[in-house]
C-alpha cells in the first residue's frame, strides 16, 4: 500500500486523516475492534433470547409477538407449552392455524401493547392489544389474551410457556 502526499497540508494534518504510514497500527486495529464488536453483536443478538425459568413471562410473551409479527412460526411454536403443542398438533398444522380464523390478525401485524397483567392461580393472564396489517383499510383492533404457566419437566422445566391465546370477545 502506498500513501501520496496530500498538497498543502503539513504533516500533522495528514496524520488527522490516517494517511501517515505510522496510523497504520492503529486504524487496523479500530477496524478490527468494529469488525469484533458487530460480530459479537449479532451473535448475542442471534443468542438473544434463550428460555429459562428466570425469564419473565412479559418476556415470553414479547418474543411471541415479535416472531408472529414477523411471521415466524417455529419461534412462535417453540414458546407454546407441551399441552398447548399436544392440542394444536406439529408445528406446521399450528403455523395454518394461526394464519386463519380469528388468529390471523397476529400474523405480521403492524403493533401490538399489554393492556393488561393479572395472576389466576399459577396462571399469567395478559390481554394484549393488536393492530392489524390489514388496520389501514379495516379500521379494525384486535384484542386476545394470553395464558402463560411454568413449563412441568422436560428441557423447558419451570420455564414460562405460552398454554393458551384466545381471541377478546
Amino acid at each position: 500500500m502506498t500513501f501520496q502526499r496530500l498538497p498543502g497540508k503539513n504533516p500533522t494534518e495528514r496524520r488527522r486523516y490516517g494517511t501517515s504510514q505510522s496510523d497504520l497500527p492503529k486504524t487496523f486495529l479500530s477496524l478490527m475492534m468494529i469488525v469484533r464488536l458487530l460480530s459479537s453483536s449479532q451473535i448475542l443478538l442471534c443468542r438473544a433470547f434463550q428460555l429459562s425459568p428466570s425469564t419473565p413471562p412479559q418476556e415470553v410473551i414479547q418474543q411471541q409477538l415479535q416472531a408472529l409479527q414477523q411471521d415466524d412460526m417455529a419461534k412462535v411454536y417453540q414458546l407454546a407449552s407441551p399441552n398447548n403443542k399436544e392440542r394444536t398438533g406439529d408445528v406446521s398444522r399450528f403455523g395454518q392455524m394461526v394464519r386463519s380464523g380469528p388468529y390471523r390478525h397476529l400474523v405480521q401485524h403492524q403493533r401490538s401493547l399489554v393492556l393488561l397483567e393479572s395472576t389466576i392461580g399459577a396462571s399469567q393472564q395478559f390481554l394484549v392489544r393488536i393492530v392489524p396489517q390489514d388496520y389501514a383499510e379495516s379500521g379494525r383492533i384486535v384484542e386476545y389474551w394470553w395464558s402463560l404457566s411454568r413449563c412441568r419437566g422436560g428441557e423447558y422445566d419451570g420455564s414460562y410457556m405460552v398454554d393458551a391465546v384466545i381471541p377478546n370477545q
